[in-house]
């Protein structure tokens, strides 16, 4: 006679249940986030988050940037925008970076053929064309005649900013605003618009801030608003159009016309302060300031006398013994600027912008359209050439 056998329960150890159809896109932030570090290179990670809107949010958090640049190399440059009159009679241009032959090159065209850098989103919208306000942290700030606009071209986001509110009665009692942007955080939907504005007879200058948390714009009070210069004290670049703001970690500048500062904005306290240009640097020197690789605060200033040299200042919290508070510059190295580029020869140049370390540098000539070199500031390494009219603002993924 054959024994029954006893069959064997099976139980499971897991107290949360598996989803019955797991996709990329359930998976959470984190898991995403370790997936795509584990990864190679750069350009096999952008490959990836192609496959996935919920991937190129994850990709696109500064916490997830930050924790990228301290594993792989420097930042991918996939264009620049440029506004090419700042009136809006234009709409802004991108300009591809140039492809060679890697492989990172080839995953830099799938990517803006992606995205919507022609901004055919945007233009569709609105009473008149766009103009270029800003671009920082892979968002762009646009404005037209009665709207502010806050674009994403990887994810075609696009995000709508209140009217500025007249205060004061029925004229406005500020003029002469300058808008820049500062993505808020690691929430990619967040973000703040600052109009830096000057006051009509004997108001006094302010900033005006909008968060989209709030939804709501709120004019800033407190120590250092005073400082906010006359609009005819602003410096003036590339034929009569108003010098950008200017990022660099947590603050950012504007240059003076008629004196060697610089006035700085600390974005964290929301206080201004005058800078000091650093020795040999003056209001009519070809400088910009900006951002590192590694995202440190630096000055790239441009002697052209005799062999064109090439200053990279970094700014350090001390005391720089010159009665400036606690604000200094410290000379890092000063070295040839010699780039592989036919445009190098030019002289008469102009440093555009600092990007993730990427140096744009603009030749004056005759023509409205000048020619423009973008190369890495950590190996001189000319990246990509353009011609074009305008301010060219680089667009990176960092």
């Amino acid at each position: 006679m054959m024994k029954n056998k006893k069959k064997r329960k099976v139980t499971s150890t897991s107290t949360t249940p598996w989803p019955l159809h797991t996709t990329i896109d359930s998976l959470p932030d984190d898991v995403v986030a370790d997936i795509l570090l584990r990864l190679p290179s750069a350009a096999a990670i952008y490959r990836a988050v192609l496959a996935s809107e919920h991937w190129i949010r994850v990709a696109s958090s500064p916490t997830f940037l930050r924790r990228l640049r301290d594993i792989h190399d420097y930042p991918l440059l996939l264009g620049h925008l440029v506004s090419p009159d700042g009136h809006g009679t234009t709409p802004p241009c991108f300009y591809p970076a140039t492809l060679h032959t890697s492989d990172s090159d080839g995953l830099l065209a799938a990517m803006v053929r992606r995205g919507d850098f022609f901004l055919t989103r945007i233009q569709v919208q609105g009473s008149g064309q766009h103009v270029l306000e800003d671009c920082r942290g892979g968002l762009l700030l646009l404005s037209d005649a009665g709207t502010l606009r806050v674009f994403d071209p990887m994810t075609h986001r696009v995000s709508s900013v209140d009217q500025l509110p007249r205060r004061g009665g029925r004229a406005p009692d500020h003029r002469g605003r300058r808008l820049c942007l500062l993505p808020n955080g690691d929430d990619p939907d967040a973000f703040r618009v600052m109009s830096l504005q000057h006051g009509n007879a004997k108001k006094l200058a302010r900033l005006e801030v909008y968060n989209s948390c709030t939804r709501a714009w709120r004019v800033l009070t407190g120590a250092g608003t005073a400082k906010i210069p006359a609009r005819k004290h602003m410096a003036k670049i590339y034929r009569g159009q108003y010098a950008p703001a200017m990022h660099a970690g947590d603050r950012i500048f504007w240059k003076y016309d008629a004196a060697n500062l610089l006035l700085s904005l600390d974005t964290q306290t929301m206080t201004f302060s005058n800078v000091c240009l650093p020795p040999g640097v003056t209001r009519l020197s070809a400088y910009a300031v900006g951002e590192t690789e590694d995202g440190t605060c630096c000055l790239v200033h441009v002697l052209e006398s005799g062999n064109r040299q090439m200053q990279v200042w970094r700014f350090k919290v001390g005391d720089d013994h010159e009665g400036n508070g606690d604000q200094m510059w410290e000379l890092e190295r000063q070295v040839p600027l010699i780039l592989a580029s036919p445009s190098a020869c030019l002289s008469g140049c102009q440093v555009g912008a600092i990007v993730g370390g990427i140096v744009v540098l603009c030749f004056n000539n005759s023509s409205l359209y000048q020619p423009h070199i973008a190369f890495r500031l950590k190996t001189l390494k000319v990246e990509t050439e353009f011609t074009c009219r305008g301010l060219a603002r680089p667009f990176v993924i960092k």
